[in-house]
């Protein structure tokens, strides 16, 4: 399978899962990729490979070069109709004129803010815990919010945390007015399995892996 192949059965997959969802809240696209400086240092090759439609979330996690690195995936995303987020440096997403921001579930009191300065902006945020999803709604700023881990990760972040499991997504998703999205794990192998999950899309990082 090649690289376009893979990523496009993985975004006609996601596809029909935010359809079975809702098709009217298939505002955002329905598969994202979420970068890694360890795991995918080279985002750029993988998003020339990535179909027209799809998302990229660009997490420098402070790495050298991140201005320029966010300059090119920022041409890529236009030349090949992607939307481009920014993880946490909202500075950042301006200056090169990206798409939105994803924050951490840290940051989620920074939303309502940002999105009253910059409207414009599409907001995504990290949530891992039911508490706080219950309590997000639309007067949050956010687009959507992603929940992790579905399936066992080789994330940093998901290191000793139990999977959530499509039983746990499911009630996960029905707790929110917002657009449920879900990462960790999750891959050709294993999408499937999320069609009636409740969610409205997926992210992946190893999933796109070269």
């Amino acid at each position: 399978m090649t690289y376009k192949t893979r990523f496009q059965y993985l975004f006609d997959k996601a596809r029909d899962i935010a359809q079975a969802q809702s098709p009217l809240k298939a505002q955002l696209p329905p598969l994202f990729f979420f970068t890694d400086p360890k795991r995918t240092p080279h985002p750029e090759d993988i998003a020339i490979h990535m179909p027209e439609g799809c998302g990229l979330i660009y997490r420098h996690f402070g790495e050298n070069h991140a201005s320029q690195r966010a300059q090119l995936l920022r041409k890529i995303a236009r030349d090949n109709g992607l939307t481009l987020l920014i993880g946490e440096d909202d500075a950042l997403a301006l200056e090169v004129e990206a798409d939105g921001v994803h924050l951490r579930q840290a940051s989620l009191p920074r939303a309502g803010d940002l999105h009253a300065a910059h409207p414009e902006l599409i907001l995504t945020a990290a949530c891992h815990d039911s508490e706080t999803l219950r309590a997000l709604d639309t007067e949050s700023g956010l687009s959507a919010v992603f929940i992790s881990p579905v399936f066992a990760s080789h994330s940093p972040s998901a290191q000793g945390v139990e999977a959530l499991g499509i039983k746990a997504v499911r009630e996960m998703a029905g707790l929110s007015s917002l657009p449920v999205f879900g990462l960790g794990g999750i891959s050709c192998d294993n999408i499937l399995s999320l069609r009636d999950s409740g969610l409205s899309g997926i992210g992946a990082v190893d999933a796109f892996k070269l």
